[in-house]
This record gives C-alpha cells, sequence and structure tokens, in this order.
C-alpha cells in the first residue's frame, strides 16, 4: 500500500480532490473548484475541463511536497468513469503514479 491516498469528490456544483497522508490523516495537497483562486478563471466548476485543471494544479501542489506516488480506491457508490477517472488520468498525465484499486 502506497503512504499516500487520492480522494476525489464531485457533486453538481464543484469538484474537489485531496491527496492525504495514510498514517497521519494530514491532507499534503488539496484543490478545489471553490477555491477563490480557481473560481475566477473556470467558466464551468463542474465540467470535464474543471476536472483536468483540478487534476493539473493538485499534481502539482504535490510534487511541490514531494509526493510522487499515491493509491485511489473509488467509494462505494462511485464508479470510475467519466469526471473521476478524468482528474485521476490528468495527475498521471502531469507526472504522479497513481495505483487504482477496483473491487
Amino acid at each position: 500500500m502506497e503512504p499516500f491516498t487520492l480522494d476525489v469528490f464531485i457533486s453538481k456544483r464543484f469538484v474537489s480532490a485531496s491527496i492525504t497522508h495514510r498514517v497521519t490523516c494530514k491532507q499534503v495537497a488539496v484543490v478545489g473548484t471553490n477555491f477563490k483562486d480557481i473560481k475566477a478563471v473556470l467558466k464551468s466548476r463542474s465540467d470535464i475541463p474543471a476536472c483536468l485543471s483540478v487534476g493539473q494544479i493538485l499534481s502539482d501542489r504535490a510534487r511541490e511536497a514531494d509526493v510522487y506516488n499515491a493509491s485511489y480506491t473509488p467509494r462505494d457508490r462511485d464508479k470510475f468513469v467519466g469526471k473521476i477517472r478524468v482528474v485521476v488520468q490528468s495527475l498521471i498525465d502531469n507526472g504522479i503514479d497513481i495505483k487504482v484499486y477496483l473491487d
């Protein structure tokens, strides 16, 4: 198991993602489309381009914190398709190695 976990939350209004240290439960990098600096730039806060930008910004912040590996397990109600997959793929494309554990 990786020491860091990825958490992605997508609602009808916004997209949020964070990387958390598994042992200490401290969030290393957090991004959401409701944040002031991101909210002004995006046209919509819950579409596919918003998910791409969340993944890109999260990967930049994770690399600043020296995090290059993480694991992701979808919640029970989440399926690994659509916007969640876009956020994870954006992280992978920007240099963060994500191991996805599907049940």
